[in-house]
């Protein structure tokens, strides 16, 4: 299995387009919290709740990037047929499947780690420099329980782009459908059940109930709350893995 994990890590560190989306990823969120650091007109209404909102607002658009970038590492093998040979060096796909969510889990991990105490302190310093009151008391316990929620957000997403570009195959699509899911999809999805009779259903829409909870506290406004969203979430998304590893073993590469 080791030898599978330096595999793919190989693959994904080798692809230029990966550190394309790499690069845009982690320079989105970095250029837009400059820019309100040094632009702001009353910085003095900028608390740390704020800017950990901004944060984790640019970093969801840098985490559907780097979900892309997991999405592309898998299906582009299928449209370019190099799948075969790995498959016919390792039978047992779901290993190869296990080690690209092994390597994108740890890709993320420190992606986004980096990403928002890179984007929140470089907003934070330029922000207090002109008056706003971030470095106060409980900011640190707040943007702590900020990040870890959006770092866990990321993984899972990660996980669920992987599992639809093992169940869908071709790059494009499998973007189209990372990048709707919770824009469209789970909102159609929701104003079906809602005009059905279930006045809770967009509380069960489970990519939406991940993300309302990550700069919000717990149970805020119907919300699930931390941890339950997370957990429904990845258990949603686990079931859609299992179903991509068992569809990929029964037809051809």
């Amino acid at each position: 299995m080791r030898a599978i994990i330096a595999s793919e890590w190989l693959k994904a560190r080798t692809v230029r387009s990966h550190w394309v989306l790499l690069a845009i990823a982690i320079a989105f969120p970095l250029v837009i919290s400059t820019l309100v650091g040094i632009f702001n007109p009353d910085p003095q209404f900028m608390s740390y709740r704020e800017l950990g909102s901004m944060t984790t607002g640019t970093g969801v658009v840098s985490l559907l990037l780097l979900t892309s970038l997991w999405v592309i590492n898998l299906t582009s093998e299928f449209t370019h047929g190099t799948i075969r040979v790995t498959y016919a060096a390792v039978p047992a796909r779901w290993k190869v499947i296990a080690s690209k969510a092994v390597v994108g889990t740890a890709v993320t991990l420190v992606v986004m780690t980096v990403l928002f105490w890179s984007t929140f302190c470089v907003g934070a310093l330029l922000l207090d420099r002109r008056g706003a009151p971030i470095i106060v008391d409980g900011w640190l316990g707040h943007t702590v329980g900020v990040w870890i929620a959006l770092v866990a957000l990321a993984v899972i997403v990660s996980w669920f782009g992987l599992s639809l570009g093992v169940i869908i195959k071709n790059s494009p699509v499998a973007i189209v459908v990372v990048l709707l899911w919770p824009l469209i999809i789970e909102n159609l999805i929701a104003l079906a059940l809602t005009l059905s009779g279930i006045e809770t259903a967009r509380k069960w829409m489970p990519y939406q109930a991940a993300i309302q909870t990550v700069d919000n506290n717990p149970g805020l406004d119907g919300t699930l709350g931390r941890p339950w969203a997370h957990l429904y979430f990845a258990v949603f998304v686990l079931a859609i893995f299992a179903v991509g590893v068992v569809v990929d073993r029964r037809r051809d590469a």
